[in-house]
């Protein structure tokens, strides 16, 4: 939460903290960009007028690190003119001041819960004085095929570029209930991981235009909290050794079975016990 404000900041805090969320505060756009490349959160809600960083600024530079962070403004007088020249914000809701706890606790449940089942990857855009058909367009990726089952619980995109291995893992991990898009190689794939919204990745490694190793750099690169299973013959453990960073949340080794895949998945979308959802690397899989 960002506003320069301390009453409102704390105002907001208390709110927050009391219906449960737990809520990090800063007094600045400049100071929360810096708290936002040390630490993963679910929602930003920042004030517009602020020193050093307007809230207007603050989103323009999440975008433009291709972060899809869920934003609130909260402010007395809302930039129309800002918004209208950069669709491309894609704000989650506008929130004029003053408003009550009430109005706060209805607009930050409704955006997370949105940005939680939201299945289309379009902009969450609600407020009092925009309309649902003011949002900004969406443009969908070259290249993606899709299969959507009826009752989804997580978006999943799958990288490869063997199109009887994608297939194969369209119709496995749709079969189980999720929602799946597949590309042909990570160079579509980092296309799609922008336009759109995702729980999961399975890439391949070895494709061509970009690898998956490429891929995943390119998302540590730009702080995308994504997480990754590598699905591969040849696992490039010496460059996971060399810099660890870019190694995935899971691995599995070529060739490998079908429950070994949703087992993998469900490991890291449904994680049980203390798990926080990122689960460790798994072993590599020799059949």
């Amino acid at each position: 939460m960002v506003d320069d404000n301390g009453d409102v900041r704390r105002f907001i805090a208390q709110a927050l903290t009391g219906s449960g969320y737990h809520t990090d505060t800063t007094e600045d756009g400049a100071a929360a960009w810096e708290a936002l490349q040390l630490k993963a959160f679910n929602l930003l809600i920042t004030d517009n007028n602020m020193p050093k960083l307007t809230g207007v600024e603050l989103v323009r530079k999440l975008r433009s690190a291709r972060m899809t962070l869920p934003v609130i403004m909260v402010t007395a007088k809302l930039p129309t003119d800002a918004l209208a020249q950069n669709p491309s914000l894609q704000l989650a809701a506008l929130l004029p001041k003053p408003f009550s706890i009430g109005e706060l606790l209805e607009t930050v449940r409704t955006v997370l819960h949105e940005a939680d089942g939201a299945a289309d990857g379009s902009p969450l855009f609600k407020s009092r004085d925009m309309k649902d058909n003011e949002r900004p367009p969406v443009e969908k990726p070259a290249g993606v095929s899709r299969q959507r089952p009826a009752n989804f619980t997580h978006r999943i995109l799958v990288v490869d570029d063997d199109s009887d291995t994608r297939q194969l893992s369209i119709d496995v991990l749709a079969g189980s209930g999720y929602d799946v898009e597949a590309v042909i190689d990570g160079a579509a794939g980092w296309d799609a991981l922008q336009a759109n919204r995702y729980d999961l990745t399975i890439t391949d490694n070895k494709m061509p235009k970009m690898t998956g190793l490429e891929l995943i750099e390119k998302l540590r690169s730009a702080r995308m909290a994504l997480p990754v299973i590598m699905a591969t013959r040849y696992l490039p453990v010496n460059e996971f050794a060399r810099r660890p960073w870019l190694k995935p949340d899971a691995m599995l080794q070529r060739p490998f079975s079908n429950d070994d895949l949703l087992e993998t998945v469900q490991k890291i979308l449904c994680p049980d016990g203390n798990n926080d959802g990122r689960n460790e690397a798994l072993l590599p899989k020799h059949f």
